[in-house]
């Protein structure tokens, strides 16, 4: 895989390719215009001289006369040719042997336009202009006249331009491979502040951040991320950890009775009542190990399922009356008055709602106080559903309810009206359920009420 400086550098590198070709051929082309023009320009100031004289010459009518006139005047070095052609082809004057290709007919239909022309014999290049006069009233006569230069030496120059501007483009290119890989690496360092500080986060040190102030502004978001999902695994891994020390806790009770219970029966013998004593205490301890797996499992479920088991729609009265039906006799036994109100349709897994409402219901018969009152509203809302569980009895400390939820989390025992003890996940449970189909929970407490309100989406 081709690091990122690397890329930069080979993208910085085309650029500079692209950017100084273009800018090569531009001047290529700028100087190759300027000796054109600079060419013809000279051409036509020396066919215009010799037309001004052989216009005078022809008004005297001695042309051969005066050609040492127009050598001197307009044949001033060796790279300059000069021919006078008469309308029937015969050549008047000629300072050099090479033929200009131009075109005769059209110069004859316009005359005083002058035409210009470039091209090669053998390896030498030329450049030339030509142009017809006027038919002269008195003899009926019309003349050509052609001005021509050699470029062969603007041909060398452009070469040898051209190669000297190639070379001072592989040098440029080869320094700008180097300044790219230079601003690539310095750009990236806050990347290489980033990792190395991400290599520091370990199992032990997850209170690591990144430093947002610290890096670019298009990293700043990167960075914020990072360091969100940083304190996602910190408060997920402190979880599990607590989790793994709560059920290491949790487990070595009933397994230390079990096995003190089971040394004291075999450290003599004993009559078959004391026995069957033993091994009812020990089953209840087995009864309690069994229900905290169950509700591990159960929990470890709802939290990692994203999908519900089942998904239905039912009507949420129904679902709790049948639950007063079956906590009625528990109910009675502490003289609860159990009471609901309100009607609502929830989609959802039925079991798994039954359970949320049956933990919360479980809890409040459990700590409310004889002739106390458990109250159910169901409160439909525009997109969410509503379900308050309230229960009469001590108010909890506001310094115990955000930690309600957590796992084996026990409230003050003096609040517990009953020997009963739960294994400390039934609002975890709930919690988990209410968020696997898409809501959330509250919990308020006052002097002498309790509520529980489980929010769903309609």
């Amino acid at each position: 895989m081709i690091s990122l400086t690397t890329r930069l550098t080979l993208l910085f590198i085309l650029v500079s390719v692209a950017i100084f070709t273009a800018l090569g051929l531009l001047i290529q082309h700028s100087i190759g215009q300027h000796f054109e023009t600079q060419d013809y320009s000279e051409l036509d100031d020396k066919l215009r001289v010799t037309a001004n004289i052989v216009k005078n010459l022809q008004s005297h009518n001695a042309l051969p006369a005066v050609e040492s006139v127009i050598k001197n005047s307009v044949v001033d070095h060796d790279s300059i040719i000069i021919k006078i052609v008469s309308s029937s082809g015969d050549s008047l004057f000629s300072a050099s042997a090479i033929a200009l290709p131009y075109e005769t007919d059209t110069l004859l239909r316009e005359p005083g336009r002058p035409q210009r022309l470039e091209w090669h014999k053998g390896d030498v290049e030329y450049r030339g202009v030509a142009m017809a006069l006027p038919e002269d009233q008195r003899n009926g006569q019309q003349l050509i006249i052609s001005a021509a230069m050699e470029t062969t030496r603007h041909t060398m120059f452009m070469h040898q331009f051209a190669r000297k501007l190639l070379g001072l483009m592989l040098v440029a290119t080869m320094l700008s491979a180097l300044l790219g890989w230079w601003v690539s690496r310095q750009g990236l360092s806050p990347l290489r502040a980033m990792g190395s500080k991400a290599k520091s986060v370990t199992a032990k040190h997850l209170d690591q951040r990144l430093p947002v102030d610290a890096v670019p502004v298009e990293l700043a978001a990167l960075a914020i991320e990072l360091n969100s999902m940083l304190d996602r695994l910190e408060e997920s891994f402190n979880r599990i950890t607590h989790f793994s020390s709560d059920i290491a806790h949790e487990l070595r009770t009933p397994i230390s009775n079990l096995v003190t219970q089971t040394q004291v029966s075999l450290s003599q013998q004993r009559s078959v009542e004391d026995y069957r004593d033993i091994l009812a205490s020990n089953l209840e301890e087995l009864d309690r190990l069994s229900r905290m797996i169950s509700d591990m499992l159960f929990l470890a479920k709802a939290e990692n399922n994203i999908e519900l088991p089942s998904s239905e729609r039912f009507m949420l009265e129904f679902e709790i009356v049948k639950l007063f039906d079956f906590y009625e006799a528990l109910a009675e036994e502490h003289n609860l008055t159990l009471c609901m109100q309100g009607s609502g349709e929830l989609k959802g897994d039925r079991i798994m709602v039954d359970r949320a409402i049956s933990n919360l219901l479980s809890n409040a018969i459990r700590h409310t106080p004889d002739g106390g009152s458990i109250d159910v509203d169901i409160e439909p809302k525009p997109g969410e559903l509503l379900v308050h569980i309230r229960n009469t009895g001590e108010a909890i400390p506001a310094k115990e309810l955000p930690y309600l939820f957590d796992r084996f989390y026990r409230c003050d025992q003096a609040r517990c009206h009953t020997a009963h003890e739960g294994t400390g996940l039934g609002l975890s449970i709930t919690q988990a359920i209410v968020k696997a189909h898409g809501g959330h929970i509250d919990v308020h407490s006052d002097l002498d009420k309790t509520c529980f309100t489980l929010v769903f989406p309609a």
